[in-house]
């Protein structure tokens, strides 16, 4: 009877083996092209698509593309990234699944095979606007400003009214110090679109970091920009992280600890969050506080370089300036590019009465951004203090030929005869 009853199970299974995939509906099309927003009965639907041999291979590819979004909307971008491939195994003339290959790789933070994927785009249909826009910001990733310009460029030749190719070229330019030009272009986006949350926000990031560079104008406006932004973006945690230290540094340090404080309690894996509210305590110089802060962002994410900087400039404060280089030392690893960590070290060094790295690294600071106004006057005070006259007074008056109001380089001028 056992070996009986074993057999019947056996046929079954074969049976069961040997039955065709259900074939796919139009249902299941129409469920499966919505799968980004409804990825519960969407991937099914694109499943049995893409399991239907029957189907016409453009339908097959257009399922794979469809659940790959839905998976790259998860954050899945392993499984984004193998349905995008096997979309441009059946179409491998078609630069759709390239580029959002593309945008997942970048996700990972792999920009070079990112890179790669959108070039193929590209070459596939050079008037792909989406693929330079992609391309634009793997090359950003690799903190290469140039590259990411010319791409955001040619997607703007494009399409004009483009407020993604806009904003994200006002980033590249904030980067390099542009900050007029950012200015420009993030306002050009916010104005094809009032309503653009991430626009408001960099513009904020643009205005902040003219303030912080240049000395030129308030914090008020970067602080009006990114409430503008969380008007329009609640959800956008990163806004509030930005106003909170835009608030720290306009010394409205309760305002800043309630900002970082709510990132944090609504993503406790925040380390921007952690990173805001260690500015917000070292404003209220409650250095020891800021240090926990500092840690914790750290932890979080060790390629944060910014939290590197900051808690090398809170040890500063605190009059442990070795610990204070390392920790400059780490933000430049992580990125050669970061010319307030190269001005922060050199103030370090004139704290140890190093004078030579001192000046090499404000000299790198303004050679990474010619507009740093503070750099030129480190560098110009530290000129003074080893009695070369002539660079001394070629470095406050540049300052006074960015800012004239800065009172620095006027003071500086004036103890030298000017």
């Amino acid at each position: 009877m056992a070996a009986r009853g074993s057999g019947a199970l056996l046929l079954c299974a074969v049976f069961l083996l040997a039955m065709p995939a259900l074939a796919a509906t139009p249902v299941d099309r129409d469920e499966c092209a919505a799968s980004a927003s409804k990825p519960d009965l969407g991937d099914a639907a694109c499943s049995r698509i893409i399991d239907d041999a029957s189907e016409p291979v453009a339908e097959r590819v257009k399922a794979f593309e469809n659940r790959g979004r839905g998976s790259f909307n998860r954050k899945d971008y392993d499984r984004a990234i193998a349905d995008y491939g096997e979309a441009i195994k059946l179409s491998p003339k078609n630069a759709v699944p390239f580029a959002h290959r593309c945008q997942a790789h970048e996700s990972k933070e792999n920009h070079a095979a990112a890179i790669a994927d959108c070039s193929e785009a590209i070459k596939i249909d050079p008037k792909y606007g989406l693929a330079y826009n992609h391309r634009g910001v793997a090359y950003f990733g690799l903190r290469d400003y140039d590259a990411a310009l010319a791409d955001h460029t040619e997607a703007i030749k494009l399409n004009s009214t483009d407020t993604w190719a806009h904003a994200r070229r006002g980033m590249a330019w904030t980067e390099k110090g542009e900050f007029d030009k950012a200015i420009a272009d993030l306002t050009e986006a916010i104005t094809i679109n009032p309503n653009y949350a991430f626009g408001f926000g960099q513009r904020g990031h643009a205005l902040f970091r003219k303030r912080l560079i240049t000395k030129k104008g308030g914090w008020e406006p970067a602080i009006a920009d990114y409430t503008e932004a969380i008007k329009h973006d609640p959800d956008l945690l990163w806004l509030y992280s930005s106003r909170g230290v835009a608030y720290s540094n306009n010394r409205q340090h309760r305002l800043a600890v309630a900002d970082c404080s709510e990132v944090i309690k609504r993503e406790p894996k925040s380390f921007g969050g952690y990173n805001c509210r260690g500015v917000a305590y070292e404003g209220w110089k409650d250095y020891s506080r800021a240090l926990v802060d500092y840690d914790q962002s750290i932890s979080i994410n060790p390629k944060n370089g910014v939290a590197y900087w900051n808690r090398g400039n809170a040890y500063r404060q605190l009059g442990k300036i070795d610990d204070a280089i390392r920790d400059y030392n780490q933000a430049i690893a992580i990125n050669p590019k970061d010319y307030n960590a190269f001005n922060s070290r050199g103030k370090a060094w004139v704290s140890k009465g190093f004078s030579d790295p001192a000046i090499a690294d404000f000299t790198q600071a303004i050679a990474l951004d010619p507009n740093y106004v503070e750099a030129y006057n480190n560098r110009g005070l530290s000129y003074r203090e080893l009695g070369r006259r002539a660079e001394a007074i070629a470095d406050f008056r540049k300052v006074q030929s960015i800012d004239s109001d800065d009172q620095i380089s006027r003071q500086g001028l004036r103890l030298l005869g000017f």
